[in-house]
C-alpha cells in the first residue's frame, strides 16, 4: 500500500494526443503545399509575360528573404568600417578613370599604367599605398608628359572590364599608344617604377669596350646580344622594339669583334647576329629567324627558361605566361627529384622551344600542393603529365614506368596530338531520381548532351557559399518543373569533375543547353539567381516549347488529409 503507481492515460485522451498531433501535421503540410502551389500558379500564370520586378515574397537569390538583406546591411556596415580605418593614402598623381574620360585620356597620354580594382579587394588595398608612391616617385621623371598611373573601379566601370577582360583583381595593364600589356611583376613602389623605367627608357645599350661585355656578363642572369653593322637603323630598331615586348631580359648591340666573341659570337659571322646568354646549364641559344622585332621577342621569351623549370611562386608568370603554351610537368617529392630531375632534364632537350618542361616538388606546401589538387593528383607517386594550358586546359598522364624514352615518347605524342585527355570524375550514382539531376564527368555526355532534352546545368562547389544559398532556389525551381519532361534540371560538382563541353568561370556556374543544340557553346545564365529569372531564362532559351502543369490542388490534398483522418479514426 505505501508504493505508488503512476497511471496510464485513458483511451479517449490517446485518441485526442493522435488527432491533435495529426491535425498540426496536416496544418503544417496544407500552409507549405499552398505556398508552393501559388508559386508555381504565378509561374503558370505569367509564362508568357513575367514582369522584371519579382512579386512580394518571391525567394530572391538563395530564398535568404529579408534576412539575406540584414545581412548585407550587416557585412557593408563591417566593410565601410574597414574601409574608414585605412590609412590616408596620397593619390594625388594617380589617375582616376571612368568609361566617360578613359578613351580620350589615353589618347593623350602614350604610356598609361592602369590599375583595375575593386574597393573591397584585399590585395587592392594593399597595392594602393605602393601604387601611389610609384606614381608620385615618376611624376617627376623626364617622360611626364606621356606618361600617368591611372585606376579604374571595375565594380562600377563594368564596361570597361569587360573590354579589357579583367578577370581578377587587381588586374594592371600598362597601355603603349592605347594598346595593352599585361604588368605581371611585384606590386611594390620599386618594382612597377623600375619596370616603367625599363620600358621609357634606351630599350637598347650599347657595348663598345670588353671591360663593360665583362661587367654584363658577371651582373645578368640572363641577356641578349645582337653583333651588328651599325648601332641605327633598321636593325637596330627591330632589336629595340623586340626588348619593349620582351621586358624581363636587358637588350645589347655592339659593333665591336671582341665584345661578340666574349659572347660566343665568331666575329666572323654574318651580321646581324643574335645570342640569348644564360648563368645555367644550357648557356648559349643561337637566334636564326628573321631579324623581325615579334620573332626576336618570342625566340628569347621561349628560350630564357632553363630546360627545366622548377615551379615557384616567382617563376609561376614566366611560366603560364609564356608564348609556348603547352607543358610537360613533373610531380615528385623531394626526396625523390634526384632520381627523376636529371631523366626529365635529358628528355627536354630535343622538345626545347617547343614544349615547356616543368618541375613540381610535390611536397611543397606553398606551391606543389595547390598545383597537384588543381591537376587532381592525390599521393605521393611520382607522376608526369601534358598540359595544354589555361585557354584549353586539357591534360593527360603517362601511364606506366618514369623513364627517359617513355618521357620523349609522351611528348613526342603531345606535340602531334595523339593522346587521350584525361578528365575528373566521381562514380556515376547508383540512383538519379531527383528533381534535380546528379551529373559527374562520367555521364555528362548521357545527360547534358542528350540532343532530345533542354538542359539547365549548374556547376557548383560544396565549399562555395554562394552555391549553398543557390541550393533552396535551384531545388524549388527543379521541383515546380518536374513534369515538362523536355526539360532536364542538373547540376554537377565542378571540384571533382571534368568535362571539355562544361566549363565554369567560377561558381557557381549555371549553363543552358538547348535541345538538338548541343554542338554549339552553351548560353551562361548571368541574371538574378530566383526562380522567376531562371525560369525566365529557360523559356527564352529552351528549343521545346512546354507550359507548366498544374499539380494537385490545395482541395484535393485537404481532401486526401480528411481521408487521412477518417482511417487513422477507423483503426483507433
Amino acid at each position: 500500500m505505501g508504493s505508488t503507481t503512476m497511471s496510464l492515460p485513458s483511451f479517449p485522451a490517446v485518441l485526442m494526443l493522435l488527432l491533435l498531433a495529426t491535425a498540426a501535421a496536416a496544418a503544417a503540410g496544407s500552409n507549405k503545399a499552398e505556398e508552393e502551389l501559388d508559386d508555381l500558379q504565378y509561374l503558370i500564370d505569367n509564362s508568357h509575360d513575367i514582369p522584371a520586378n519579382d512579386p512580394d515574397g518571391w525567394p530572391e537569390g538563395g530564398g535568404g528573404g529579408d534576412d539575406d538583406d540584414d545581412d548585407d546591411l550587416l557585412f557593408q556596415d563591417q566593410d565601410e568600417d574597414l574601409l574608414g580605418h585605412q590609412p590616408q593614402i596620397d593619390e594625388t598623381h594617380v589617375v582616376v578613370l571612368t568609361a566617360a574620360n578613359f578613351s580620350s585620356f589615353l589618347s593623350a597620354t602614350r604610356h598609361v599604367m592602369v590599375e583595375f580594382y575593386a574597393p573591397w579587394c584585399g590585395h587592392c588595398q594593399e597595392l594602393a599605398p605602393e601604387y601611389a608612391a610609384a606614381a608620385a616617385h615618376l611624376a617627376a621623371h623626364p617622360h611626364q608628359a606621356d606618361l600617368a598611373l591611372a585606376k579604374v573601379d571595375a565594380t562600377e566601370e563594368t564596361d570597361l572590364a569587360q573590354r579589357y577582360d579583367v578577370q581578377g583583381f587587381p588586374t594592371i595593364l600598362f597601355f603603349i599608344d592605347g594598346v595593352p600589356k599585361d604588368y605581371n611583376g611585384a606590386r611594390t613602389k620599386d618594382a612597377i617604377v623600375d619596370w616603367i623605367n625599363k620600358k621609357l627608357g634606351p630599350a637598347v645599350q650599347n657595348v663598345t669596350s670588353v671591360d663593360e661585355a665583362e661587367r654584363i656578363l658577371t651582373g645578368d642572369d640572363k641577356a641578349v646580344l645582337a653583333f651588328l653593322d651599325t648601332l641605327s637603323g633598321a636593325h637596330s630598331d627591330e632589336l629595340a622594339a623586340a626588348s619593349r615586348l620582351e621586358d624581363s631580359i636587358n637588350f645589347y648591340q655592339t659593333l665591336t669583334p671582341d665584345v661578340a666573341k666574349l659572347f660566343h659570337i665568331d666575329a666572323a659571322t654574318k651580321r646581324p647576329s643574335i645570342v640569348l646568354l644564360k648563368k645555367e646549364e644550357e648557356k648559349l641559344t643561337f637566334y636564326d629567324g628573321e631579324f623581325k622585332a615579334s620573332a626576336i621577342a618570342d625566340f628569347v621569351s621561349a628560350n630564357k627558361l632553363p630546360l627545366v623549370t622548377t615551379l615557384t611562386q616567382e617563376t609561376s608568370p614566366s611560366i603560364f605566361g609564356n608564348p609556348i603554351k603547352k607543358q610537360i610537368l613533373l610531380f615528385a617529392i623531394a626526396s625523390e627529384s634526384s632520381k627523376f630531375l636529371p631523366i626529365f632534364k635529358e628528355a627536354a632537350k630535343p622538345f626545347k622551344g617547343k614544349l615547356l618542361f616543368v618541375f613540381v616538388e610535390r611536397d611543397n606546401e606553398e606551391v606543389g600542393e595547390p598545383v597537384a589538387d588543381y591537376f587532381g593528383i592525390t599521393g605521393q607517386e611520382t607522376t608526369v603529365l601534358a598540359y595544354t594550358g589555361n585557354e584549353d586546359a586539357k591534360k593527360f598522364f603517362l601511364d606506366g614506368e618514369v623513364s627517359l624514352e617513355a618521357i620523349k615518347d609522351f611528348a613526342e605524342g603531345f606535340l602531334e596530338d595523339k593522346l587521350t585527355p584525361f578528365y575528373k570524375s566521381e562514380p556515376v550514382p547508383e540512383s538519379n531520381d531527383g528533381d534535380v539531376k546528379m551529373v559527374v564527368g562520367k555521364n555528362l555526355d548521357l545527360i547534358v548532351l542528350d540532343e532530345s532534352k533542354d538542359v539547365l546545368l549548374e556547376i557548383y562547389a560544396p565549399w562555395c557559399g554562394h552555391c549553398q544559398s543557390l541550393e533552396p532556389t535551384y531545388n524549388k525551381l527543379a521541383r515546380h518543373l518536374r513534369g515538362v519532361d523536355s526539360l532536364v534540371i542538373a547540376k554537377m560538382d565542378g571540384t571533382a569533375n571534368e568535362h571539355p563541353r562544361a566549363k565554369s568561370d567560377g561558381y557557381p556556374t549555371i549553363l543552358f543547353y538547348p535541345a538538338g543544340k548541343k554542338s554549339f557553346e552553351p548560353i551562361t545564365f548571368e541574371g538574378e539567381r530566383t526562380v522567376v529569372d531562371m525560369y525566365k531564362f529557360i523559356k527564352k532559351h529552351a528549343s521545346i516549347p512546354f507550359k507548366l502543369k498544374r499539380q494537385e490542388s490545395s482541395t484535393q490534398m485537404e481532401e486526401g488529409v480528411k481521408s487521412s483522418d477518417t482511417n487513422l479514426k477507423d483503426e483507433l
